[in-house]
C-alpha cells in the first residue's frame, strides 16, 4: 500500500515535477479544445436586411441665457424606425468602407421638451436613403433630391446598424477573449468631429446554438458642432454564426454636451434596441437601383433643402446650420472646423407690384436706419446677375458691434412676381476670408416656390352635410 508517509524526502521533488507536468499537459489539452470563432459580414453582401429599431432618449437640454448661465429643459424622445438595407461598395478604408442603401418604411419620433410635444415623421418622397460611414459619424442623403435639415436630425439616431458592424473583431476570437477596435470606430459610432481621448473594448461573452453574444464598453471625449462633448457607451450585440450577420443590438449611450454655437447643451441617455433579419425579398432595393448609386457622392448631392414658411427654398451645404426659426425670421450659422464664422438672418419683406422691387436707395437707407451708430461706412453696393429674372442687390457695410470690427453683407432679393426676401450676413472682419463668398452661394440658390393653397375651411352647411 502506497502512502505519503512511505515516500522519502528525496523523492518528493520528482513527484512534484510529475504533478506539474500533468497539470501542464491537462491545461494544454483543455486549450486545444478552445474554439476560435470568425465574425464577418461579407463586404459584398447581396442580402437585404430588415431592421426594426426603437430609440428612447431622456434627460435635460440646456439653453444659454443672458446671465451666462444655462436653463434646463426636460427632454423625452421616443423614436421608431423600420427600414430595408443593402450594402454598397465602400469608397475607402476604415469608416469609408461602410456604405448602404436603405428604404425607410417608417421613421417617426415624438419629442417632448418641458411638456411641449412635437411629432416628426420621415417624408414619403425620401424613403430611399444612402448611408455612408465617415470619421465624423454617419452621413445620410437622398439619391434623387435634397433632404431637409429636420429629416437628417430624425434619421441620424444613436447605435445605427451600419457603424455597429465595425465593432466586430478583425481576427478569430475565443469565448472570453477581449479586443480593442481601431480608434476611429467609436468616433464614427458616436459622431464626434474632433477627439481628445477615446477608449473602447469588446469581449466575446458566449456562444450558444450558433448565437454569439458580444459585449462592449467605451468612452470618448472631444467636440461636435463646436461644443465640448463626453460620451459613454455600453451594450451587447448578437451575431448569428450560421448566417454571418449581427441580428440584435442593445445599446445605452450617455452624452454630456456643453452649449454650443449652433446647438443646445445636453445631459441625456439614449437606450437603443434593434433587431435585424434577412428579408425574404429585396423589395425596392433591387440590383438595378443599387447599380444606379454612384460610388463617389458629389458635395452638392449632400446639400440640405431649407424651406422657411414663406414659400421659398435654399440649398445649404452641411456646414450651415439652422439655429432659430419663427414666422418672421430664420437664423442660420456657419461653422468651419467647429468655429463660428458667420450668422445669416433671413426675412420676408413686403411684396411689391410684379416686375418691381424695393429701390436700391430705399434699401440702403433702411440699412443705415437699422445699424445706426454701428455703421461706419458702406463699402460696396452692386447688383448680381441672374438668369431667371430675379433681382439681387448686395450691400457690404463696415461697422462695429460691441467694439469689434465687423462687416454686414445685405442682400435684397425680388422675384418677377414682386415677392421679396432679405438676407443679412454678419461676420467678424478677421473672418472675411473664411466666409469666402459662401454667403453669395446661398443667396444664389434661393428659389421662390409657388404659394401653397390655403386650407379649405368647411362652412356650417358643409359640416351638417357630413353628418
Amino acid at each position: 500500500m502506497f502512502s505519503l508517509s512511505s515516500v522519502s524526502s528525496a523523492s518528493i521533488p520528482g513527484i512534484l515535477c510529475l504533478t506539474l507536468v500533468a497539470l501542464v499537459l491537462s491545461a494544454s489539452a483543455n486549450d486545444s479544445f478552445a474554439e476560435p470563432y470568425e465574425f464577418r459580414e461579407p463586404v459584398q453582401d447581396a442580402r437585404t436586411f430588415n431592421v426594426n429599431s426603437t430609440v428612447r432618449v431622456k434627460g435635460q437640454l440646456e439653453t444659454a441665457i443672458k446671465t451666462g448661465q444655462a436653463r434646463s429643459l426636460a427632454l423625452d424622445v421616443d423614436g421608431k424606425f423600420q427600414y430595408l438595407e443593402r450594402r454598397l461598395p465602400g469608397t475607402g478604408r476604415d469608416a469609408e468602407a461602410f456604405r448602404s442603401l436603405r428604404y425607410y418604411e417608417a421613421a417617426t419620433a415624438t419629442i417632448d421638451v418641458q411638456g411641449q410635444k412635437t411629432y416628426a415623421r420621415g417624408s414619403d418622397k425620401h424613403r430611399l436613403i444612402v448611408a455612408e460611414g465617415t470619421l465624423e459619424g454617419l452621413s445620410l442623403h437622398a439619391p434623387n433630391s435634397h433632404l431637409l435639415p429636420s429629416e437628417v436630425e430624425l434619421l441620424n439616431s444613436p447605435g445605427d446598424s451600419l457603424p455597429v458592424m465595425a465593432l466586430l473583431p478583425q481576427s478569430d476570437v475565443e469565448v472570453g477573449e477581449v479586443w480593442t477596435p481601431d480608434r476611429w470606430v467609436l468616433q464614427s459610432l458616436t459622431g464626434l468631429e474632433a477627439v481628445l481621448k477615446s477608449e473602447l473594448t469588446c469581449q466575446l461573452d458566449s456562444v450558444e446554438d450558433q448565437l454569439a453574444t458580444i459585449s462592449f464598453t467605451g468612452s470618448i471625449e472631444g467636440a461636435t458642432v463646436g461644443a465640448q462633448t463626453t460620451i459613454t457607451v455600453k451594450g451587447k450585440l448578437q451575431f448569428r454564426l450560421d448566417h454571418n450577420y449581427i441580428s440584435q443590438l442593445e445599446l445605452q449611450q450617455t452624452e454630456k454636451r456643453s452649449v454650443g454655437s449652433v446647438s443646445p447643451g445636453m445631459k441625456v441617455t439614449a437606450d437603443v434596441n434593434w433587431t435585424r433579419s434577412v428579408a425574404t425579398a429585396s423589395g425596392p432595393l433591387t440590383d438595378e437601383i443599387l447599380a444606379s448609386i454612384p460610388l463617389e457622392t458629389s458635395p452638392e448631392a449632400k446639400y440640405l433643402s431649407f424651406e422657411p414658411p414663406w414659400d421659398i427654398r435654399l440649398l445649404l451645404p452641411r456646414d450651415w446650420y439652422v439655429f432659430h426659426q419663427t414666422g418672421q425670421v430664420a437664423v442660420l450659422r456657419l461653422l468651419d472646423k467647429g468655429s463660428l464664422v458667420s450668422q445669416a438672418n433671413i426675412s420676408k419683406i413686403p411684396t411689391v407690384k410684379p416686375g418691381e422691387h424695393t429701390s436700391e436707395e430705399q434699401f440702403q437707407q433702411d440699412i443705415r436706419s437699422s445699424l445706426g451708430d454701428k455703421l461706419i461706412k458702406i463699402l460696396k453696393a452692386e447688383n448680381l446677375s441672374t438668369d431667371d429674372g430675379r433681382f439681387i442687390h448686395r450691400v457690404t457695410v463696415a461697422g462695429k458691434a460691441n467694439d469689434i470690427p465687423v462687416q454686414w453683407i445685405y442682400y435684397l432679393c425680388a422675384a418677377p412676381s414682386g415677392r421679396q426676401i432679405s438676407f443679412v450676413f454678419t461676420v467678424d472682419e478677421k473672418l472675411i476670408n473664411e466666409l469666402d463668398n459662401r454667403d453669395t452661394d446661398i443667396v444664389l440658390s434661393l428659389q421662390f416656390l409657388e404659394p401653397k393653397p390655403a386650407p379649405v375651411q368647411a362652412t356650417p352647411l358643409e359640416g351638417n352635410k357630413r353628418k
